[in-house]
């Protein structure tokens, strides 16, 4: 293997889901380019993402995409030092489109190939705002599919410490804002909608907020929010309803949080994901901490939603740590398998 470069050029890709990433980073840090294309609007009239469409749809794009970082950033194939790719969790159609381009490139430009996970993925969205993390750091992940509370005591060191045993946040107030009319991804119309009304003075449930553990449970509250429409039919009005409902989101994202942090005692405590783009919850979030006395990190929205980014700061540190991947590595759905 040829000496590891002390100031390496990664190319990471990201297809999990819906959207096409593709990043293009220097060392740890220096973004040249981060691009994503959003699958949205063609998922637009079916409710939800199709699996099968989106695997298509990244096909169309990652090519282009991969064009178009490269002339971004001023560089070309030859002075890379190293592909990365998530493979985990996501749909797997997906997942496996940016993987095998992902060998195909590492194969061809004799490159390491390095595997990422994309959920130990998004607290490095933090890395690449404020610098390295300090250990121990507790790292609340909402994301579209997973809100997760991970304990990290260093890099590739971290175990998940609270999980939903149902319903994502992120996914919760999709649906909720599906309930409304709003296209999906639902959380920008809600933030929106929350930040210019006051909530209605219906208390919308806090499912398991006074369990003792650290697990989070939402579909309850989703069904609330649905039983509450129809209750009220045509007397609703939809801001301040949709304010209440996304108060007892951050309620619980919240005081879960804190609870992990009294216990782990973690140096900082960060949060990502697509949810965390919320100027709602971000601001609730840093008074609590503040009151709280902790060091919180966040990053900023574009690099909450998923981003190849991230995957390429993570997949940084696992390259000067020499833990690279061969051409038999395999994309996987599940986080847990």
């Amino acid at each position: 293997m040829a000496p590891l470069a002390s100031d390496p050029l990664g190319l990471a890709i990201d297809t999990t889901f819906d959207d096409t990433s593709v990043a293009i980073l220097r060392g740890k840090r220096e973004v040249l380019a981060n691009l994503t294309l959003s699958q949205f609007k063609d998922h637009e009239e079916f409710g939800g993402v199709v699996p099968e469409r989106a695997s298509r749809k990244h096909l169309e794009a990652i090519q282009p995409l991969l064009a178009q970082a490269l002339t971004r950033a001023g560089v070309g194939f030859g002075e890379l030092d190293y592909v990365a790719v998530s493979t985990v969790p996501g749909l797997l159609g997906s997942i496996l489109v940016g993987l095998t381009v992902a060998k195909s490139l590492a194969y061809l430009l004799a490159r390491p190939l390095i595997g990422i996970n994309h959920i130990e993925a998004h607290p490095y969205a933090n890395v690449l705002a404020h610098g390295e993390l300090p250990f121990p750091a507790l790292h609340l992940v909402a994301a579209g599919g997973h809100t997760l509370l991970i304990h990290q005591t260093g890099h590739f060191q971290w175990s998940i410490v609270g999980r939903s045993v149902d319903d994502a946040a992120g996914e919760c107030v999709d649906k909720v804002a599906k309930m409304f009319g709003h296209a999906m991804p639902g959380g920008p119309a809600v933030d929106r909608l929350a930040l210019t009304h006051a909530p209605a003075a219906h208390r919308f449930p806090r499912p398991m907020l006074n369990d003792p553990g650290l697990d989070f449970s939402f579909s309850g509250l989703k069904t609330a929010v649905l039983y509450y429409r129809r209750d009220h039919g045509g007397d609703l009005e939809e801001g301040p309803v949709l304010s209440a409902f996304f108060d007892a989101v951050i309620e619980v994202l919240i005081v879960k949080t804190l609870r992990a942090a009294r216990r782990f005692r973690p140096k900082a405590v960060t949060v990502s994901g697509g949810l965390a783009a919320s100027q709602k919850l971000r601001a609730a979030f840093e008074a609590a901490a503040a009151e709280a006395g902790l060091r919180l990190l966040y990053p900023p929205p574009e690099l909450c939603t998923d981003n190849a980014a991230m995957v390429a700061c993570l997949a940084a540190h696992r390259y000067a740590a020499g833990r690279f991947d061969d051409l038999t590595l395999d994309g996987r759905p599940n986080l847990l398998d």
